[in-house]
């Protein structure tokens, strides 16, 4: 004779919230949240992406206080296209070593939108980063003295201002005096996906690396 189900007994609250968690981890498998998905972009974003990139690794290169370059990459994921990533800074830094990072971390914020300025013509460039502009602002703001500057907030603006402005010439001089260097960066980085920051030592010294690993991103 079957045994007979004391319904009394069964917890239905615990059993509603496991079918839902098992719901919820099976919506995320199929759906996973947008941060997760890699972006579809088409080839022409792609290259503009590199050119954005290759313009922060230029500057980077030939701006020795901002720290060394580990890898630059086109390969997209985490919701974004592309990205530098430099060594961190090592110990205890002294103010003026410190001040002199996060100029060189300023001028190198700006060059992603002025090196796609160089590859695209000036009525056809893409709209402005907003992560770059967000991190030179927050880079001008903490250079300037952030909350303890004593200044006025229409000072601080007026301030930083200036130094953004600055900074972005800067850049627009490295970039165009190495005009050349930048097309053979973004070059190589297309076909290779990522480099490293001995792959773009290769490439600004004028060598040639080896066949293109598989193409990814």
């Amino acid at each position: 004779m079957p045994r007979r189900i004391d319904i009394s007994k069964i917890n239905f609250s615990g059993l509603i919230m496991l079918m839902l968690l098992v719901g919820l981890m099976a919506a995320a498998m199929t759906h996973p949240p947008s941060e997760y998905r890699v972006p579809k972009i088409t080839e022409q974003d792609r290259r503009v992406t590199a050119y954005h990139e290759s313009g922060h690794a230029l500057l980077a290169a030939n701006l020795p206080a901002s720290g060394g370059i580990l890898h630059v990459t086109i390969v997209s994921r985490w919701g974004m296209l592309g990205s530098l990533t430099q060594a961190p800074a090592s110990g205890r830094e002294s103010a003026s070593r410190h001040q002199a990072r996060r100029m060189a971390e300023l001028i190198i914020a700006m060059g992603g939108l002025i090196a796609e300025e160089i590859l695209l013509p000036s009525d056809a460039a893409t709209e402005a980063r907003t992560s770059d502009i967000k991190r030179a602002e927050k880079i001008a703001y903490e250079l300037l003295g952030g909350p303890d500057s004593g200044l006025t907030p229409a000072a601080i603006e007026t301030a930083m201002r200036r130094l953004t402005q600055a900074a972005e010439q800067r850049a627009r001089d490295i970039l165009s005096a190495h005009e050349t260097q930048l097309h053979a960066l973004a070059a190589n980085l297309l076909r290779q996906g990522t480099l490293s920051g001995a792959e773009i030592a290769i490439i600004l010294d004028g060598g040639a690396l080896q066949e293109p690993r598989e193409k990814t991103g």
